[in-house]
């Protein structure tokens, strides 16, 4: 913790690809009718996956306005350019790209577990292809 601000050390950081597909994946199964819920109500929401949440994750979400259990894990929508203007840690490419809405088979996924990532479930005859935001 030394040399860190106190945002770094009580902040979000990003979490490393490898570890937001693996998180993705261990919820998926009991998450996909909540993405399905929240990619079916209109192109431009982004799913908001809480994984585990931790105490920076409760304090991230309430600053939402959104009520998390400590260690809970669960999915909450918001419009793309609602989301893009909330995560101003992001860099603006993110931000950018929120905004956009998905594709025809595409759900766009905040994932918040510690750190945020972003992430695209694609899916194609039943298959899943989760791939991080560069």
């Amino acid at each position: 913790m030394i040399g860190k601000s106190l945002r770094e050390r009580h902040g979000l950081g990003a979490l490393p690809s490898e570890r937001a597909i693996a998180l993705m994946n261990e919820v998926l199964d009991a998450q996909a009718p909540h993405l399905v819920e929240v990619r079916m109500h209109d192109a431009r929401m982004i799913a908001c996956v809480v994984v585990r949440a931790d105490a920076a994750t409760l304090r991230f979400c309430h600053e939402l306005g959104f009520a998390v259990k400590e260690g809970g894990t669960g999915v909450f929508g918001l419009l793309g350019a609602d989301a893009a203007r909330l995560f101003v840690h992001l860099p603006i490419a993110h931000r950018a790209w929120l905004e956009v809405p998905c594709g025809a088979r595409e759900t766009k996924v905040m994932l918040i577990s510690g750190g945020t990532a972003l992430l695209s479930l694609e899916t194609i005859h039943g298959k899943v292809t989760i791939t991080p935001f560069p």
